[in-house]
């Protein structure tokens, strides 16, 4: 089932079930794009019609964050399972799904190799950064090589951190070039997370919705990406709810 948020589209699935729901398309012959969704995501595509109609067709788009699930309550009276880049990365590296072959692309230089270094029992096939992203083209400087890359592992399926919107928007275009991939996951900084870059807040405060304080205190510099997550996010669902 899936709840509509400010007109992006989320599932309501259980982390468990999104794990299945990947085994089950690692297996397939069709490519799916997994979008973990958080309060930015649904700004963007307020504004941003292309990264919405790629969000809303993605086989899989899962709440990441405690902005739509507190939306889903506020506005449907929906309780919305939260199903995270970072969780749903590290159930992966542990997972023993048949058959899976996984390549670890973005992050800054050398990230997502030390991933692969941390995890050495996972069904790792390749790891690298990728280089730039051209803005707006959603190529890489090195596309070619890197689509070459992908291919000659026999990964099938591709775990992309380039940041929100540029990540979704180069596996959309990008996914006719990889036909080995079945499932692409785009995931923020999970890489930062994995590799001990980056400390996560404590279990209690992500229980709790309180995971953007945290990073706030930490990163100081998030201000502003935090105040549109909580502040710019909830005036719209409160306008929203107003609205209905």
């Amino acid at each position: 089932m899936r709840t509509n948020i400010l007109g992006v589209e989320i599932d309501n699935l259980e982390l468990g079930q999104v794990l299945n729901q990947i085994e089950e398309w690692i297996n397939g012959d069709t490519q799916h794009l997994i979008a973990t969704v958080n309060s930015e995501f649904i700004l963007e595509a307020q504004k941003n019609k292309e990264f919405k109609n790629v969000l809303n067709n993605a086989g899989l788009a899962t709440c990441d964050g405690s902005g739509p699930m507190w939306a889903s309550k506020f506005l449907h009276g929906q309780k919305l399972a939260r199903v995270t880049g970072v969780d749903l990365t590290a159930e992966l590296l542990k997972s023993k799904i048949s058959g899976l072959k996984i390549y670890l692309l973005g992050g800054a230089e050398g990230v997502a190799q030390a991933v692969k270094d941390k995890y050495s029992e996972a069904q790792i096939v390749g790891a690298e950064d990728g280089g730039k992203l051209k803005a707006g083209e959603w190529m890489l400087e090195e596309n070619n090589r890197v689509i070459e890359n992908i291919n000659n592992s026999g990964a099938n399926l591709l775990l992309v951190a380039f940041g929100q919107v540029r990540q979704e928007m180069w596996i959309n275009k990008n996914f006719p070039l990889m036909p080995g991939i079945k499932v692409a996951i785009g995931i923020g900084g999970t890489f930062d997370f994995l590799s001990g870059q980056i400390k996560r807040a404590p279990k209690w405060m992500r229980k709790l919705g309180l995971e953007w304080l945290y990073r706030l205190i930490k990163q100081p510099s998030r201000i502003g990406r935090i105040w549109n997550a909580v502040v710019v996010f909830g005036w719209k669902v409160l306008m929203e709810k107003i609205k209905k």
